[in-house]
């Protein structure tokens, strides 16, 4: 039978390894939501959305939402 001093390691190290991940996850998604961007790229989406219209060409040149970012580094990643 397991004492309890075996059932509170198993515990504490449950607890680590779920403390561990979930800060891997945060540090993950902070990454995936920043606009990483350089100028050349944010005139490369601007350029691709002129057919869309002006004023959504002038809204990729500025910073996209987490969204987006998480979209479009989900994307980079496939690729």
């Amino acid at each position: 039978m397991a004492t309890s001093s075996q059932s509170s390691g198993n515990n504490t190290l449950t607890i680590v390894l779920a403390i561990v991940i979930i800060a891997i996850l945060a540090i993950g998604a902070v990454y995936l939501m920043q606009d990483n961007r350089s100028g050349s790229e944010r005139v490369g989406d601007a350029v691709q959305a002129l057919p869309q219209g002006v004023d959504t060409a002038a809204d990729k040149l500025g910073d996209q939402s987490p969204a987006e970012n998480v979209e479009r580094n989900v994307e980079k990643a496939v690729n």
